[in-house]
């Protein structure tokens, strides 16, 4: 199948994306009352001809999570949906306009690291994508980058890292390496938006330590 984004971004892609993605099992391990709810915006863009996804590196200065690869997003508003809430936080990180982001779906709840926040993933295409266009905000992101289908589906960028008993995908890319919740939503956004015979994550092709992604801040 061709990695083009007159076939990846056509409508009967984007139907067959949506319809795997409503099947996706909530990444939720523990029920609890009130969790404090955040969403992230899971950015389809073309960058050089290539259909790619869009993260930011979280500045060094922030007090959690800094120097970690990330999707545009954060804690909701009270009374704002989710895709307000990702479209609104990536505006704020990085200058897209929400009305140039064409929402395709909501993916399933992911729970957070800290075990208090449930993160709702929201996909969504930037359309008229211009990685000069952006203005990023210093305070939150020290870079913006973009990962193409092409570099994803090569099984020589994947990985993992064991997280309480679980292996947690990870993508060696020329840029950064994206791993944790970053990671686990990018493999379920990638299993449901490319075919099975393109893209098969190879987690056993190296396992990585968290010493060995945590220092330098990937």
């Amino acid at each position: 199948m061709s990695l083009s984004p007159q076939i990846l971004l056509s409508s009967l892609s984007r139907e067959r994306c949506i319809t795997k993605l409503k099947e996706l099992p909530a990444l939720i391990t523990q029920k609890s009352k009130q969790k404090m709810q955040a969403s992230v915006l899971v950015p389809v863009c073309v960058d050089d001809g290539k259909v790619c996804l869009l993260y930011t590196l979280r500045s060094s200065n922030l007090k959690q999570h800094s120097g970690q690869v990330s999707f545009p997003g954060g804690k909701a508003d009270e009374d704002e949906s989710c895709i307000e809430t990702a479209l609104r936080e990536t505006e704020e990180e990085i200058g897209i306009p929400r009305d140039s982001i064409d929402v395709w779906a909501i993916m399933p709840q992911v729970q957070g690291r800290n075990k208090d926040m449930r993160i709702t993933p929201v996909v969504g295409v930037i359309n008229n994508f211009d990685m000069k266009k952006l203005t990023p905000n210093l305070d939150e992101v020290d870079e913006i980058f973009t990962v193409s289908m092409e570099d994803f589906c090569n099984k020589d960028n994947h990985g993992h890292v064991t997280f309480e008993n679980h292996p947690i995908p990870v993508y060696n890319t020329d840029k950064h390496r994206v791993w944790g919740i970053t990671g686990m939503i990018t493999h379920f956004f990638l299993q449901s938006f490319l075919p099975e015979n393109v893209y098969q994550l190879d987690y056993n092709r190296r396992e990585y330590t968290f010493d060995e992604l945590m220092p330098s801040k990937l």
